[in-house]
């Protein structure tokens, strides 16, 4: 009977041990109490070709890289920021890195774009960016993350550009789809739906107020040196000018001459400017030259800045971005 005893307790000991090593043979990425879940978390995505592929998540990400400014502010907004393990400020973003340590002391900031191998020791489980984020000499193409078990994510409006396909339209509705997502992979579904409902109430009060005064014309554009690319209807403030039921100019070109511009005949021209707002500024002095005089929204003062981050991969400027397009368009 005692050598019974001590072949099962034997025996026992050994199941539990082989469960134990097996669990960890199966892990797919660093393991936090904190982050487990009993469930499976699927989300959709695609990779830089604009392919699409879903995404499992059998834990909360620990330690995330933030590949863009904008993708940390989401994180932010969700109180998911002390998951984040690196995160890259662009230059006109950067003077808020000393009180950015303050609130996340574990993360690791940088100025200049991560690339593959400061990456790699960083040891992410999660990486969030921008489409550009992910090409040669930056961190990669997403399928040598995710052959190493690293999910990526490229926010859904930071893909499309007018010579991209098969990247869809960007549109209010995927960067609600954006930060919907972030608040499933996060556990942070109820603060998603806070940010998602700002913006769809938003959405309709300016809906309602754009009916009363019926449609203007408009145009966007950004000066890039002796080029004038046109931001079209595939890009958000397109999408957002014609939920105004306002016509935006539309080209399947990405620039378009100067001629172009002048005879646009817009009633509002939003000029699209990157860096700080004096930068911005910069941009308006195009419109000083007498060859632009007799458009109508020269005429009128309807000039109105928009910063990129307002226009491009928007998620938590959103709001505000809708509230300025129709501004622009009415007030």
């Amino acid at each position: 009977m005692q050598r019974f005893l001590t072949r099962t307790v034997a025996s026992i000991a050994m199941a539990f041990l082989i469960a134990i090593a097996g669990g960890c043979a199966n892990s797919e990425g660093p393991a936090s109490s904190s982050g487990s879940s009993d469930t499976v978390t699927v989300i959709s995505n695609f990779d830089y070709m604009g392919h699409h592929k879903e995404i499992s998540f059998h834990q909360i990400p620990q330690r995330v890289i933030a590949a863009r400014p904008e993708v940390l502010d989401v994180l932010l907004a969700l109180h998911a920021e002390q998951n984040v393990c690196a995160a890259y400020m662009t230059r006109d973003q950067a003077g808020r890195i000393p009180e950015l340590k303050k609130l996340m002391p574990n993360c690791q900031f940088f100025t200049n774009e991560i690339d593959r191998e400061t990456a790699l020791m960083l040891k992410p489980d999660f990486i969030v960016g921008w489409r550009w984020n992910f090409r040669k000499g930056s961190l990669g193409d997403v399928d040598f993350w995710n052959q190493r078990n690293v999910p990526t994510y490229i926010e859904e409006n930071s893909g499309p550009v007018p010579a991209v396909d098969p990247f869809p339209p960007s549109t209010v509705e995927s960067e609600m789809q954006f930060m919907e997502n972030m608040g499933k992979v996060f556990h942070k579904e109820d603060e998603a739906q806070a940010l998602v409902s700002a913006i769809k109430d938003t959405l309709k009060e300016k809906e309602s107020l754009a009916r009363q005064q019926g449609p203007r014309k408009a145009i966007t554009v950004e000066f890039m040196g002796n080029k004038i690319e046109v931001f079209g209807d595939k890009l958000l403030p397109g999408d957002i000018i014609k939920k105004l039921g306002c016509s935006n100019f539309n080209y399947e070109v990405p620039f378009i001459t100067r001629e172009e511009l002048r005879i646009s005949d817009a009633d509002t021209i939003f000029v699209i400017y990157h860096g700080s707002h004096q930068d911005g500024l910069n941009a308006l002095q195009n419109f000083s030259s007498p060859e632009f005089k007799d458009i109508p929204a020269v005429k009128k003062g309807r000039l109105v800045l928009l910063p990129y981050r307002y226009i491009c991969a928007s998620n938590v400027y959103t709001a505000q971005c809708i509230k300025d397009i129709y501004a622009g368009l009415y007030e």
